[in-house]
């Protein structure tokens, strides 16, 4: 099973949320774990918006984004989905960010880990497989 991971769903596993036993347990039985390349600056900057919120130190802030970027074991880039994912937002009315984890996990084949009820309606609409 391949599992395409967004950083609402990686942050949800890291600091043991409400639902990320389930998202866990997804994450570790799949064979291979793939995210946009966007992943990287979306973590660190979710870790950065901790921090000036004063709820995580620096050092807690880099494990943040460090232990995000543990779960995926490959990025994939932006340049080889920008086209296809411009196409989608555009005629979905939805941001090419988004998009960028949508057609990684529809070119793959892969279920999509996103706790964003949006863009879980959306994956459901262009049929792609969601947890």
């Amino acid at each position: 099973m391949i599992v395409i991971l967004d950083v609402s769903a990686a942050i949800e596993i890291i600091l043991q949320k409400s639902n990320y036993l389930l998202l866990q347990k997804a994450v570790l039985e799949a064979d291979m774990v793939l995210a946009p390349d966007i992943f990287i600056p979306e973590i660190s900057n979710v870790a950065w918006k901790y921090h000036k919120l004063g709820n995580f130190s620096h050092e807690q802030s880099v494990n943040l984004s460090h232990s995000g970027l543990m779960l995926i074991d490959q990025f994939v880039s932006s340049e080889d989905l920008w086209r296809e994912s411009l196409s989608e937002a555009v005629a979905n009315d939805h941001s090419v960010y988004d998009l960028l984890y949508l057609i990684c996990a529809r070119r793959n084949d892969g279920i999509f880990l996103t706790i964003d009820k949006k863009l879980q309606i959306l994956a459901k609409k262009l049929r792609i497989k969601i947890m």
